[in-house]
Parts: C-alpha cells; sequence; structure tokens
C-alpha cells in the first residue's frame, strides 16, 4: 500500500550546517583600528610566539586558512601571503565595516571575554552588537578582576609592600581585604544582566588541578601563597596572579558563590576553564581536564564549561561532560588552530561519547574579525562531513543529525547562559519528520 512518508536528503542536512545561526559561547574582543592595522597577522592559525612563530607558514592549519582568506578577499588563486597581507590593509583602510560584516555573517551573538586584552587595546564587548543579530553579553575572567583589585589595594596602600611583607598581621589583613574585594566584585557580576558567565585562566597560571579541601584549608594556602610569593612582586608593580594557592581561592571562591546564587534563586552562571591548546606558558600536563574532576564533583551545581576542545584531551573532556551533569565540553580554537584532518578527529572524538546536548559551539575569535570567518567556516566543514558520515553509517538519522547540529550552533548555548533567544527547533526543513521518529533516507 502507497504511503506519503516523507523523505529527506542529505541536502537539507549540509543546508542547516551551513545555515544555523551561532551562539558563539567564548571569543575575545576585536582590536582598536589602529592596533588591528600593526598586530601581526600571522598568529591567526597559532599559539606560537616569538622565534617559533617563524615555522607556522609551513602547516597546514596556516596554508589551509591561506587559501580561504584568498576567497574572502577575493583575490587570485595564485596569490602569496604577502599579497593578503596587502589586499587585508587596503580593506581595512577602504572599508573595514563590510569586511567586519562579512567576518561575522550568521553570527547570532558573541560570548565576549574581555579580560585577554588591555581595554584601550580594544573594542567594549558591546562594539560587536552592530555586527550581531542579537546583542552580545559580557563573560568575566576572574583573573583579570583580581589583578585589577590588587592594584587598586596597592594605590590605596592596603598591601603590605617591602619590609612590611615579614609582618604577618600586615598580610593576613592585605589577604582578607583583597578576598573581601573579589568576593564583592563577583557578587556584583552575578547580579549583572549583561554578564552571563565567568572564565577562568588557571590552566595558563599555576594548573588546573585546583585543591578542594575545607575552607580553611584553601584559605591558608591561599594566603601563604599571598604574603610568600604574590606580595614580593609588588614592588616591581606586578599584580599577575600567578601563586597557586591564590589561583586556586579564587576558582574556589567563585564557585562557592555561583553555587550560593544557584541556590538564593535556582540560577547559575557558567565557569569556563581554559583546558588543552595554548601557548608556551602553559604546563601541558597540567592543562588536562582531567585535574578538574574533584572540582566539577565538589560543585554540582556550577556548570563547568571545558574549553577549546581540551586539545589534545577531547576525549578526557567528553567523558568528564558525559558522567558529570554540570560538565560541557566547548569545540572551539581548534578551528583555525588545527589541520582539517585534526579538526575532524576532534569532532568524532567529541561525538564519541559525549551527548549532543553537551556539546557547545565557539570559535575563540580573537583581535582579528578573520578569526571569527575562519573558525565558522572551518568548523561549519567539520561538523558537515561527521554528520554526513554517521548518517550514511546509520548512526544518526538525518533529523537527528539536523537537531544535533542546532543544538551544537546554537540551543545548547541558549540554555546553559540562559539568553533567552528563539530557539532553532521549532521548525524543521520542509519534508522533515520529528526527531524521535524514523525516516527513509535519499542518498
Amino acid at each position: 500500500m502507497a504511503t506519503d512518508t516523507p523523505t529527506i536528503s542529505l541536502d537539507e542536512l549540509k543546508k542547516v550546517v551551513r545555515t544555523c545561526p551561532v551562539i558563539d559561547n567564548h571569543a575575545h574582543n576585536i582590536l582598536r583600528p589602529n592596533q588591528l592595522k600593526a598586530a601581526n597577522f600571522l598568529t591567526i592559525t597559532t599559539e606560537a610566539e616569538g622565534e617559533a612563530l617563524g615555522d607556522a607558514p609551513k602547516s597546514l592549519a596556516h596554508l589551509r586558512a591561506v587559501r580561504q582568506l584568498k576567497k574572502l578577499y577575493e583575490l587570485p588563486i595564485d596569490a602569496d601571503w604577502a599579497a593578503i597581507v596587502g589586499k587585508r590593509a587596503e580593506l581595512l583602510e577602504r572599508d573595514a565595516d563590510s569586511l567586519m560584516r562579512k567576518c561575522f555573517e550568521g553570527t547570532e551573538t558573541i560570548l565576549v571575554d574581555d579580560g585577554l586584552d588591555s581595554g584601550a587595546n580594544i573594542e567594549r564587548y558591546d562594539w560587536h552588537d552592530k555586527y550581531t543579530a542579537s546583542p552580545c553579553k559580557r563573560i568575566v575572567r576572574i583573573e583579570t578582576v583580581a589583578a585589577t583589585l590588587l592594584s587598586n589595594l596597592h594605590q590605596q596602600g592596603a598591601l603590605p609592600i617591602g619590609v612590611a611583607v615579614a609582618d604577618e598581621e600586615a598580610c593576613s589583613l592585605g589577604w582578607v581585604a583583597f578576598i573581601a574585594a573579589f568576593e564583592q566584585a563577583i557578587v556584583a557580576a552575578l547580579q549583572d544582566e549583561h554578564v552571563v558567565g565567568f572564565k577562568s585562566v588557571i590552566c595558563y597560571r599555576t594548573g588546573l588541578d585546583v585543591l578542594v579541601g575545607r575552607d580553611v584549608e584553601v584559605s591558608e594556602h591561599g594566603l601563604r601563597s599571598f604574603s610568600r610569593h604574590f606580595l614580593p612582586e609588588c614592588v616591581a608593580r606586578n599584580f599577575r596572579v600567578e601563586a597557586k594557592g591564590m589561583n586556586d581561592a579564587l576558582v574556589i571562591s567563585t564557585c562557592k558563590l555561583i553555587a550560593a546564587a544557584y541556590q538564593q534563586d535556582g540560577t547559575a552562571k557558567p565557569l569556563q576553564f581554559h583546558t588543552g591548546l595554548g601557548d608556551n606558558d602553559i604546563s601541558l600536563l597540567d592543562s588536562s581536564p582531567a585535574c578538574l574532576q574533584p572540582l566539577i564533583k565538589q560543585f554540582q551545581t556550577v556548570p563547568i564549561v571545558l574549553l577549546h576542545s581540551s586539545y589534545p584531551y577531547t576525549r578526557e573532556a567528553g567523558y568528564l561532560a558525559t558522567v558529570y551533569k554540570n560538565a560541557f565540553l566547548d569545540i572551539g580554537e581548534v578551528f583555525p588552530m588545527v589541520s582539517r584532518e585534526g579538526q575532524e578527529k576532534i569532532v568524532r572524538q567529541a561525538l564519541e561519547l559525549t551527548p549532543t546536548s553537551k556539546i557547545l559551539w565557539s570559535t575563540d575569535g580573537h583581535h582579528f574579525p578573520e578569526t571569527y570567518w575562519l573558525a565558522n567556516v572551518q568548523g561549519r566543514e567539520a561538523i558537515e562531513k561527521v554528520l554526513c558520515e554517521y548518517v550514511e553509517h546509520e548512526d544518526f538519522t538525518i533529523p537527528q543529525a539536523i537537531q544535533a547540529a542546532r543544538d551544537i550552533f546554537f540551543n545548547n548555548s541558549n540554555t546553559l547562559y540562559k539568553l533567552g533567544l528563539k530557539a532553532v527547533t521549532s521548525e524543521l526543513p520542509s519534508r522533515e519528520k520529528p526527531v524521535e521518529e524514523s525516516s527513509t533516507i535519499e542518498t
């Protein structure tokens, strides 16, 4: 008996992957015009610095970006790097706004970690609103908050400096004043509607093996670190927090305040962690998300986002995101930092174990608008290829793959960060059946 059961094709899945609006759940500010023109464009595909940066043009990631940038700038296929840099300079001078709009096309909103650079060098987080469909939001970097507060306390004469470091009581009072100011700042951010989450770069500073202990133990560890390691550096006006006890205390305090907010009103703003891939400041062994397992387990009402695909520890991050309700895997930064094949493997590794409802999209775009564009182009390509393969092998039906793409690109972040944007699950492609039902596949 003939039926009118609808059939759908892979073309509809591809269309969704290529056109679904994205919520970029982790990125950074664009540089201001003068800095944008002066900054080294070679850094768009690598975390390498100094002499190591000179080898970047020999990487697969760079060579692929070169080919794609030629299309963005409408250059001939035989154009070299010098031609690319020259064309970019011309576009920035002649019509920077059009370049920005092209690079941010398809972006619904950006959750901006604005603690990467000095405010004098970057555009404000809400400056990016002109290029997104919905207003951008802030991610507050806790170490930047701490450094600003410590600088202020120093200017007020509230920190024991020089010979005063030997005064235990003065050190203790300074520590108490700092922690009180820090917690007050975090509470203010929790109450700020423009702030949707927090970020820690403890991975860069002292590693992800955060001390999870009794309150008095964490506090004493922080005070010792403050007195013996941090305060002596203040003589040189260095307020960067890079002393393990202090860094651990910042993370624990933030988690406790997020948990308290959840207890009070049932809402919890996520805490993002840099994990894995970074520059040579990172201890690779201490950048594994596995180090965060005790923290994730201790603070079960605090959403923990494991950033940057945790590369090369993607499987470890996927495991945590699977077995802990409050852990989530972000698959950003590897686009465009890793080769095409590597990116596809990372997506597969994320999907080996992790529910698609626990995977988040980001570009980790920073400084240059092209970093956003490259990440979105390459990310869509990798996800399209992997999802299509999974459909062909009958791991997903087409409706399931479509829903997975929409959730990863948009819905999961919309829900987690409570953005209140219209979900993209309400309308399925034409002739598509509900996700729960089986469907006939036309290839």
